[in-house]
């Protein structure tokens, strides 16, 4: 008697549908890891910008300002409003810069403000935007690594509406220029422990 090698097509047609039905079951799982990961990503980026600014303002022992740009990129950046491409905040892009007449903005003529990183505009999220008690577009550090102005102490929610609230994440900057992540999209830095 002769055997047969391979399958059949009854055994093939059961094995495509068995892997469409894991296919569909696990997309959306999948689609919420890669835009978890997409924010995660993004917040640390942010936050290691934070840092060195507050840093360099140490270490420079002067006025250091992180601040959104509509065209970070541009031959000789300055800072914006954040409503370029969008509109949606600090997707846009950001400069950081020492501020050598302590004025707060980025002066492209004598003297000219030294500029220490520039970081081109996050394609991957839909927004970045300021919210709180004290919203800023710019967040200008000291000598002592502290904020400039008291009022702007903020928070930053990561994340829009193509990200649901458990995704998002918020972040919160405190007075003395430390920032830390407060939680998901629905937390506030007033209220959180």
């Amino acid at each position: 008697m002769r055997q047969a090698h391979g399958f059949t097509l009854i055994e093939l047609m059961v094995v495509m549908a068995v892997t469409a039905i894991l296919a569909t079951l696990a997309a959306p799982s999948f689609t919420r890891l890669l835009q978890s990961n997409t924010i995660s990503s993004n917040v640390n980026l942010f936050l290691a910008d934070m840092r060195f600014a507050r840093s360099e303002a140490i270490r420079l022992g002067g006025a250091v300002v992180l601040c959104r740009s509509d065209a970070p990129e541009a031959s000789s950046p300055t800072c914006g409003s954040g409503s370029g491409p969008g509109g949606n905040g600090w997707v846009s892009g950001w400069i950081i810069f020492q501020d050598l007449d302590n004025d707060g903005n980025k002066d492209n003529s004598s003297p000219v403000d030294p500029l220490l990183r520039v970081q081109a505009p996050i394609t991957a999220m839909d927004s970045i935007v300021e919210g709180g008690s004290g919203s800023s577009t710019k967040i200008r550090f000291t000598a002592t690594g502290r904020l400039f102005n008291l009022s702007s102490a903020t928070q930053f929610q990561f994340g829009g509406g193509n990200y649901s609230n458990d995704v998002q994440r918020v972040l919160c900057l405190n007075l003395s220029g430390r920032a830390r992540i407060a939680g998901d999209g629905t937390t506030s830095c007033s209220t959180d422990r």
